[in-house]
């Protein structure tokens, strides 16, 4: 990704660039990392799309940090016909197109054992979280209620018996005869 950094004095309004871009609206500028609609600057690219000035109407205040970069919109440009020849230029401009995205995606910053230690540990609460999940459901909690609940009912009810089959102890609660 082409970017170049500034911090903001509250008074310039003008800011430079030097690296490639294909059209006004690959240039981004974000204050402090929000990035900005493009109504609140203008640019005004060099004749070759080499770089440019970012112009703000009110100057950026003091201590903000201000970023440009290019962000190439990927979408077609050029639409091929199946009976027209192909200009090598339109080819060429196309690859170059293809090329500069390419470029903007490898450049991505991106700390790989920092990702690792993030993944890991999400990965290990992850895992955590799954296991208990399964205790509870299986031998764990959930079992061990119903067999509480099983033991109490076995004091309460001592006849497990059919409702037609008589009583044991006429004394007992009991689901015996009626």
């Amino acid at each position: 990704m082409y970017k170049i950094s500034y911090v903001g004095d509250g008074e310039t309004t003008e800011f430079t660039f030097s690296f490639p871009f294909f059209q006004e609206s690959d240039i981004k500028v974000s204050i402090d990392n929000e990035i900005l609609n493009n109504t609140q600057y203008d640019v005004n690219p060099n004749d070759d799309f080499t770089g440019g000035i970012v112009v703000f109407a009110n100057a950026p205040t003091s201590n903000q940090n201000i970023d440009i970069f290019r962000q190439v919109d990927l979408s077609r440009v050029i639409d091929y016909q199946p009976t027209s020849k192909i200009d090598p230029e339109d080819l060429n401009s196309d690859f170059n197109f293809l090329l500069a995205a390419l470029q903007d995606i490898r450049t991505i910053d991106i700390d790989l054992a920092q990702w690792s230690n993030v993944h890991d540990n999400l990965l290990n609460k992850i895992d955590y979280v799954i296991d208990t999940i399964e205790d509870k459901m299986s031998g764990g909690a959930i079992l061990g209620l119903y067999y509480n609940l099983v033991s109490v009912l076995e004091d309460l009810i001592n006849d497990y018996g059919s409702v037609d089959e008589d009583a044991d102890d006429e004394n007992n609660d009991d689901y015996g005869s009626i």
